[in-house]
């Protein structure tokens, strides 16, 4: 047994791809292990070569100097999606430490990486250590093997599937030791209980990841296209959870999203900035913590925005705009008094929030995350309809929880997400679309829903190429404001590309009002949309889910308005119109075949599709992702089915063998 295990045994230990360096200790381990049926130096060399075997090994030792406590070995086969764990070993002063935990996770996950759908093994009837390992992790027997060892030993064969049969079992796959990569090892000064430091060109050269271990990426530069930035990129490859991800590298040099997220924290800085206390130059935050009680909120907000370690904000006292930039600093930017505050946030931050399962009875399915704005004044789904939403998960064997902007780097614990709240692309709800198509979540809005369905110039060209009914409609600029009034009869209607729940929409009566409104409006988009003024009572709403109708219901204008919402001037209170919800078969057929002709051109998620019923035919006026879905409105014909529909739609998207 190498010499170094003793020594080092306080270490975390690494999990790597086994080399040629490493067959010493293999051999050592190995002796140490078995009495019979042991693995030569010439196999081990055999195994390294072939393409169908995978070693893996873990090490203990300082870089340079591998010290090997465990391996495993995996053997795949042609023709066939069933792997074979062929040994695993752990040093005698190594058990008891999880090291057996994460090699299996390490095989597991070279077993998903190859196709294969499940893992088979075999161990001896009298070794109970490695078969309550097995157990532990929902290894089930499927033969006995009499005398099948070299020296007549009893064993049984094993046998694990790799892909979600609900169980007990805590699967070995979702484990793995956290890293922390440094360009050198003196870089950090002090040691992080439970993690492994390693320098970046190591990281950079392994050839395997560990599926859902952390990674904190404390590279000194993370430049396009630096070793920070690939590392980052190679993490998210290995399906490892890292931070800073790559595109958050990028939304840091993204100067609108800068300029956004600047906007929105400066009253809240200013804010902070009257409660007693000194008036900093700069705020620096720690894994969203920061000393200074005064700016926590503030800290948390950028860090759910730009998940980087260590972030900081650059305070200009004397201008409006306080927050004037906002950079994400190398560890050695960081001054001797501010590390005892990076090492409590970095250790904080890997105690972090673990979901555990349920307490008795058997485990969900899957788990669902529901989107919401507890404080929002019209939110797309009420208190009630939430409550229907999380009831129809538990009805269809799944959990639902309500989620809030503040659990965004909580994302990849769940399964599905929906999001009830208001979209738009400058704001976190696109980022929460975009972060789970990116984790391989299901999700409803998908962010290619959301792009399309709130940029209004987007829909009316859509609509205009593919000839689906509408009013007519024009894009325009603020030159082309008097040709506009010559063009269009009065009064139409003028709409901000993205606005919702009837703001960012005015009615002009001339071409005098038009000009006027205009010009209002071009200070907050560079591009309108004008539409031709349709008058009914009501619109009709039908909504689509994966491209069939769901509901359909008349919103009634609001009294006394053209709308079917009437926003009061104090921007707070508001009006709305009835409603009436009929069974989509009473709808008019081409009321139903228009709307979803429309719904099809921007995916296959859930829409809701606003109409008019004229005259001359159905006319659609938009297409909205987050359709409302409120109790007792769009669900009186289906009632709970309609909730379950949706649940179970996001339910089919999760991925399977």
């Amino acid at each position: 047994m190498n010499s170094n295990a003793t020594s080092n045994s306080s270490l975390p230990v690494i999990i790597r791809t086994a080399t040629r360096s490493d067959l010493d200790g293999l051999c050592a381990l190995e002796s140490g292990s078995f009495t019979s049926d042991a693995i030569s130096r010439s196999g081990f060399s055999r195994f390294l070569r072939q393409s169908s075997a995978r070693l893996l090994v873990a090490d203990a030792g300082e870089s340079g100097t591998p010290d090997i406590v465990g391996y495993g070995l995996l053997l795949l086969r042609a023709n066939t999606t069933t792997a074979r764990i062929y040994s695993l070993a752990i040093s005698d002063k190594w058990r008891g430490k999880g090291l057996g935990t994460q090699l299996l996770a390490g095989l597991e996950n070279l077993a998903i990486d190859a196709g294969c759908v499940r893992i088979r093994l075999e161990v001896r009837v009298e070794n109970s250590n490695a078969r309550n390992l097995y157990d532990r992790h929902g290894y089930q027997q499927i033969a006995d093997l009499p005398g099948y060892y070299e020296d007549g030993a009893d064993g049984i064969r094993l046998q694990h599937d790799l892909y979600d049969i609900p169980t007990e079992r805590s699967p070995a796959v979702a484990t793995g030791a956290p890293l922390i990569l440094v360009d050198r090892l003196k870089d950090l000064p002090f040691q992080v209980p439970g993690a492994r430091i390693m320098r970046v060109r190591e990281y950079l050269a392994l050839d395997h990841g560990v599926r859902n271990r952390r990674v904190i990426n404390l590279c000194q530069s993370y430049e396009y296209l630096s070793r920070g930035y690939y590392c980052s990129l190679l993490a998210a490859a290995r399906s490892e959870r890292v931070i800073p991800e790559a595109d958050v590298l990028l939304d840091l040099n993204w100067k609108r999203l800068q300029k956004t997220a600047r906007a929105e924290m400066s009253p809240q800085i200013v804010e902070a900035l009257a409660k007693p206390g000194d008036h900093p130059t700069k705020i620096d935050v720690f894994f969203g913590r920061t000393v200074d009680k005064r700016f926590r909120d503030i800290a948390q907000r950028a860090f759910d925005q730009f998940r980087c370690p260590i972030l900081r904000l650059h305070l200009n006292p004397s201008d409006k705009k306080i927050l004037r930039e906002i950079e994400a600093p190398a560890l050695s930017q960081l001054g001797a008094e501010d590390l005892p505050a990076f090492e409590s946030a970095i250790r904080a931050y890997l105690r972090g929030r673990v979901r555990k399962p349920a307490a008795g009875g058997n485990p969900p399915s899957a788990l669902v995350a529901i989107l919401h704005d507890p404080d929002a004044v019209l939110p797309p789904s009420d208190s009630d309809a939430l409550a229907l939403f999380i009831q129809a998960a538990s009805d269809l064997g799944a959990k639902a929880e309500l989620i809030t902007a503040k659990d965004f780097h909580h994302l990849s614990e769940f399964d599905a997400l929906l999001i009830r709240e208001t979209t738009a692309l400058d704001h976190h709800t696109y980022r929460f679309a975009k972060r789970a198509r990116k984790e391989g979540i299901p999700v409803i809005d998908d962010p290619d829903s959301i792009l399309r369905c709130t940029n209004k110039v987007y829909l009316a060209e859509l609509l205009r190429t593919h000839r689906i009914p509408a009013p007519r409609s024009m894009i325009f600029d603020k030159r082309r404001i008097a040709e506009i009034g010559q063009r269009f009869s009065f009064p139409s209607v003028l709409k901000v590309p993205d606005g919702c729940f009837s703001r960012g929409v005015r009615k002009v009566k001339s071409p005098e009002h038009l000009a006027e409104v205009a010009t209002e409006m071009f200070k907050n988009s560079e591009l309108l949309v004008i539409q031709e003024y349709v008058e009914t009572t009501f619109d009709w709403r039908i909504g689509v889910l994966g491209g069939e109708p769901l509901f359909a219901s008349r919103y009634f204008m609001a009294p006394g308005h053209w709308q079917i919402v009437k926003h009061e001037d104090d921007g707070k209170s508001f009006e709305e119109g009835g409603f009436e919800t009929v069974a989509v078969e009473d709808a008019p057929a081409d009321i139903v075949s228009t709307a979803l002709a429309a719904a099809r051109l921007m995916g296959d998620g859930l829409y809701g599709v606003d109409m008019k019923e004229t005259p001359h035919g159905p006319m659609v006026i938009e297409v909205n992702d987050n359709p409302n879905i409120d109790g007792g409105v769009e669900d009186v014909v289906l009632g709970m089915d309609l909730y379950r529909r949706i649940i179970a739609h996001l339910l089919g998207k999760i991925a399977r063998p």
